[in-house]
Parts: C-alpha cells; structure tokens; sequence
C-alpha cells in the first residue's frame, strides 16, 4: 500500500484551522464531493498543524491508500480538499457561521 503527503500553508491561526477540521458542516463545505464512505476504500489519514509566520502550516499523511487507489489522483483530491479549506477558514469562517478571520 502507498500513501500520500500533502502540505500547505494557511494564512490564519492554527484554532480557526483545527475547528474547521472539526466541524460536520465546515468539513461538508471542503472536502472533496465525491470521497467515499466506505471504511475500506478510506485508508488513514494523519494532520498535523504548526503556527508559522501568523498563519498555519498544515500537513496531511494519508497512508494505506487501498488497492485501485492512484497515488496521483489521491495527492489531487487531497490537495483540492485543502485549498477548499484554505479559502474557506481565510475567507472569516468559524464554528457557526463567519467572522473576524482566525479568531
């Protein structure tokens, strides 16, 4: 089995990025529209946040990609579903709606 790793940065504070993980209805507005449910076609998925320079760097493991699963087009997905993320927490989104961004 193969896994990906993606990175990025995020240009507000690591709280507004961890509840935006967190969050059923921040997590429908992100991640990729198509991922499955199915327990064993999902693998395991690791993310680990860091401040940086006012901001937040974000890295995503996903490791035990299942059989049938491309490398490539896992690294795509994932990297859709964090630039989704990204726009979202950095347009002012918090836990019940928008606000000041990052706080």
């Amino acid at each position: 089995m193969s896994a990906t790793r993606i990175s990025c940065h995020i240009n507000v504070r690591r709280a507004a990025v961890y509840r935006a993980l967190l969050d059923a209805r921040a997590v429908a507005k992100w991640k990729v529209p198509d991922e499955t449910t199915e327990p064993a076609l999902r693998g395991e998925m690791t993310i680990t946040l860091a401040d940086r320079d006012g901001g937040t760097d974000l890295l995503a493991v996903h490791e035990r990609l299942p059989p049938g699963v491309s490398p490539a087009d896992n690294e795509v997905g994932c990297e859709m579903a964090l630039a989704k993320l990204a726009a979202l927490v950095e347009t002012g989104w918090h836990v019940g709606g928008y606000g000041a961004k990052g706080h």
